[in-house]
């Protein structure tokens, strides 16, 4: 068991929890680690809500110190971890502001609006969106209003924190109307198009600074814009854009860039997460629906889920 000083309370399919990991790995720092299952609402119960307020994960807990917010936690991984490599350069540098720059950029990626617009408008997506059917229709359809109306129930059960089930509530509510609206999901997609333009040609730039093969956003290095870069490109991925967003025609250097981040092993071992806990966290996702189908049903997602997940592993 690790004996680390630091605690990861993650889930490996949130984008923001996969930018950690992969920084973690990176850094070959050691954590424990603690699953919230996001598909049956653990992030919502009043125990997680006291953690974190917002009721989102990762979170990172350094003792009794408390860090919310994937960017601030890989700034204070780098911080504080000093094995594996500097991610996050001097600011004050030319590297740094470069990769500040980029980090800014792909900021603007709604990611959130992209991942659940696609799985609510699915002939949007290219190559089709690679996760079991039975949880793209649980994703996309029952599961959002009932998390608003459980969020609402809570804040008034737990006083105490009402103002944040609320807040979440509201939040909740306007994402799943935001994905149900096919024209913003364009429109983010469009604008998302646009970034990876200027994505290219910053590796454009960088291959014509590096000698060799190994060259990544800025140069040589493998720093936290390419985790970023790395953590959208798998997404995009799983959401069936691969070919939209940097197919070999298209963009060719991008194209080239997934290939090579697939061959480090910090990235292997992010991939490598969701093997790990797939068994799990189907399991568990079956039981989050029991409750509304009947056994029968619930019987064919566990044997659909546990199908999928074998071929997949």
């Amino acid at each position: 068991m690790s004996t680390s000083r630091f605690t990861l309370y993650y889930y490996y399919s949130s984008f923001c929890s996969q930018k950690v990991l992969l920084a973690l790995f990176e850094k070959d720092c050691r954590f424990n680690r603690k699953l919230v299952n996001l598909h049956t609402g653990e992030q919502n119960s009043p125990d997680y809500m006291r953690i974190n307020s917002d009721g989102l994960v990762p979170v990172l807990k350094d003792g009794e110190k408390i860090i919310v917010e994937s960017d601030k936690i890989i700034e204070y991984i780098d911080k504080e971890v000093k094995s594996g490599p500097k991610l996050i350069p001097d600011p004050n540098t030319s590297a740094g502001r470069e990769v500040l720059r980029l980090r800014n950029l792909m900021a603007d990626i709604n990611v959130r609006l992209l991942t659940f617009g696609v799985i609510a408008n699915q002939e949007l997506s290219i190559s089709g969106v690679k996760m079991p059917r039975i949880f793209l229709k649980i994703i996309s359809g029952r599961s959002g209003r009932d998390m608003v109306t459980n969020l609402e129930r809570n804040a008034v059960k737990y006083p105490d924190l009402r103002q944040a089930y609320l807040t979440k509530a509201e939040k909740t509510r306007r994402s799943i109307d935001d994905a149900f609206k096919k024209e913003n999901v364009v429109k983010c997609l469009d604008d998302t198009e646009r970034t990876f333009d200027q994505l290219e040609e910053s590796l454009q730039s960088s291959q014509a600074g590096v000698s060799g093969k190994e060259y990544w956003l800025t140069g040589s290095q493998f720093n936290v814009a390419d985790i970023l870069l790395a953590v959208i490109m798998d997404r995009l991925t799983i959401l069936g854009l691969e070919d939209r967003f940097f197919s070999k025609s298209r963009r060719p250097l991008l194209f080239d860039y997934q290939q090579r981040i697939g061959q480090k092993k910090s990235v292997q071992m992010l991939r490598a997460e969701a093997k790990k806990i797939g068994p799990l966290l189907l399991l568990s996702s079956v039981k989050s629906v029991a409750p509304y189908v009947g056994s029968v049903s619930v019987l064919v997602l566990a044997v659909g889920a546990s199908i999928w997940y074998l071929k997949n592993k």
